[in-house]
């Protein structure tokens, strides 16, 4: 069966529980309802510190072996390039914003001792995001180095 991840609001859970009375659905959902709000904080200590990961969904958001959409911190990307991170186990590091309003967890990926969204930036496949009036993101500085670095060299992108 092809995993795929949809959202349901809680109430409807919490309606189709009794329905799922002594079958193997019925725990699983009680755990989901549980621990919905261990997601909905911005408490790190409830989010993963590493995963594989299993696909790709765009240019910078990916999804990891147990399900967690993860959207990199600080760029922007219509591309991707798969050999950074696809089927890779990679790191999470987070920054000053945890989670964005899609419900995606915001962070850095580590692979090989290499943050993907500064990788991205220097090889010119990804633009750095910053946001006015906001706190600066950890890696803000080195982020706009490897995209200066990216366009001065004309690399990926910045090649037009």
């Amino acid at each position: 069966m092809n995993s795929r991840l949809i959202t349901i609001p809680t109430y409807i859970l919490k309606d189709i529980l009794p329905l799922l009375k002594n079958t193997s659905y019925e725990k699983k959902i009680k755990d989901l309802l549980e621990n919905t709000g261990k997601y909905q904080t911005q408490n790190i200590s409830y989010f993963p510190k590493d995963g594989k990961v299993e696909r790709i969904v765009d240019g910078d958001t990916v999804v990891l072996h147990n399900g967690t959409i993860v959207r990199y911190v600080g760029i922007t990307s219509p591309e991707t390039n798969r050999k950074l991170v696809e089927g890779k186990t990679v790191k999470l590091e987070y920054d000053n914003y945890k989670a964005d309003k899609f419900g995606r967890i915001l962070a850095y990926l580590i692979n090989d001792g290499k943050n993907v969204s500064v990788e991205m930036a220097r090889l010119g496949m990804a633009s750095v995001v910053i946001y006015q009036h906001k706190k600066p993101f950890v890696y803000q500085e080195q982020l706009l180095k490897a995209q200066e670095d990216a366009k001065k060299n004309k690399r990926g992108f910045w090649n037009k």
